[in-house]
Parts: C-alpha cells; structure tokens; sequence
C-alpha cells in the first residue's frame, strides 16, 4: 500500500515511537509505500530515496495503487521557496506552510492545486543560488527542510531540485558518485567533498560554490574556507573536518553554462 506526506515536515523515526531517533524527514508530496503496521505506526520505504523508517500514521494519507502509478507518469515539481498555503478550489486557500523542496506536482492526489514557483532542472550556474537558500538553517540530525538540515541531507536537497537524485546518507553518495578530481585546483561548482571523522570513517559532505570555498551544514549551513588539509572554519581559522576526495556528479558538458 503507498501513501502521500499532507503536512509540510514529517520526521522518519528509526523507532515506533516519538522518543525515537529522527533518522530523515518526509516533505509534503512526498510519496512512500508502507510495508508494515504496527499501532498507530507505518513502517514506511520512501520512494525517492528507498529510506526506510517508523511514521506516525496519522501523518500520512495512504493512496491507491492506481493513483500511485498516475502520479509517476507527472514530471516531479519542486517548490523553490517557502509559501504558508494550498489552494482548495479556486477561491478557497488553506493555511499549510509547504518548504523548499516539497514535491508540489503530487498536490493533486491531496485534493490541492498549487500556483508558486517551482524549481524545473537547472544546471550548475543555479547551485549557488539553490544552496544560499538554505544559509543559516541549524543543523539536525536528519534534517532536511530550511527549518533543520544535516549535511548529507543539504547537499541531497540542493541536487534534488536540479533534477539529480543521489542517495540519503554520506556513506551511500561517496559510492555512488564514482568520478574523482585529483585536487582542489581542480574543482568546479557543485562538486562534492567528503571528510573524515577522528575514527576515519566517512562522515560528512559539502558542495564547492567557489575555488576555495566551501557551503556546508556545521552548526549550521554556513560558507568555510576549504585547503588541502580540509574545512578551515572561517572565523576561527582552525581545520575543522579531514578532506578525504573529492568527487564530481555534474557532466563536464555543463561547464559551458557557468
């Protein structure tokens, strides 16, 4: 059985329970298909990333098979900003703050209509405006909204609203995103660098907007300075995380657009 997000931010626990661990976060629209109930609980695989996790079931609208298999023959639609409403009917508005990054193009499976802006694909020249939106947002363990955001979740939202999907977690987007650059002489917009935890064990991303400089979430989402050794925090001066690689997920063809 499948279900919709019909609330702006919905936390994906790692537990049946609302004392457990937020592990990641459902936006409104997003689509999931629960594979067990227990309770009042959904344990739920989402659709865009296959994340698995507890939801409360009240925060949830289960839906057909059939309006399941409609909705993925629509092209995703992202909102590209913060609203505070939906639209009933043509005169009819509902107070429901949507987030950056709510799949707005599923609204019509709620019953919704939406006439904000959206984000379509872009190309590279569009990640530093994208992530800027995301300045200052507190860190939160499994974040993923303006409101609260960890790092792999940051850099997961900034590529899903050009119309890449890559992975939720640090340790799956270093696997998959395959392509290395030798240095940082050689970096470009948009790639991605991975760091070390004092164990070694790979734990955090951020995304080049500039030849060295760095946007990353770290207390918050914020700008550092990156040098070969790694994150330089850019008001204490101190190395902060241990570069790793550095890895590339845009085509070279869209250099052409910067």
């Amino acid at each position: 059985m499948y279900a919709i997000c019909h609330l702006s931010i919905v936390p994906l626990r790692e537990e049946s329970s609302h004392k457990s661990e937020q592990i990641s976060q459902l936006l409104y629209g997003e689509l999931c298909f629960i594979i067990k109930q227990e309770g009042g609980w959904y344990y739920i695989r989402t659709d865009y990333d296959n994340y698995e996790g507890w939801v409360d079931s009240k925060q949830l609208t289960p839906i057909s098979d059939a309006m399941y298999e409609e909705s993925k023959k629509i092209l995703p639609r992202y909102a590209s900003d913060m609203v505070d409403y939906v639209q009933i009917s043509d005169k009819q508005y509902d107070l429901l703050p949507i987030c950056i990054g709510a799949t707005v193009s599923n609204a019509p499976l709620l019953g919704h209509l939406f006439e904000g802006e959206v984000q379509h694909k872009v190309l590279r020249k569009n990640i530093i405006e994208i992530a800027s939106k995301y300045l200052n947002t507190p860190y939160i363990w499994g974040g993923k909204s303006p409101f609260g955001i960890d790092s792999s979740g940051f850099v997961q939202m900034v590529y899903k609203l050009i119309g890449i999907k890559i992975p939720r977690d640090v340790s799956e987007q270093c696997e998959v995103i395959e392509k290395n650059i030798d240095s940082l002489e050689d970096t470009e917009i948009g790639d991605l660098l991975f760091f070390n935890n004092s164990a070694g064990r790979i734990a955090h991303v951020g995304i080049i907007i500039q030849r060295g400089f760095i946007i990353h979430a770290y207390g918050s989402v914020r700008i550092d300075r990156i040098e070969s050794e790694g994150i330089c925090d850019i008001e204490t001066g101190k190395i902060t995380h241990k570069l790793r690689f550095i890895r590339r997920i845009l085509d070279d063809d869209e250099k052409k657009y910067c």
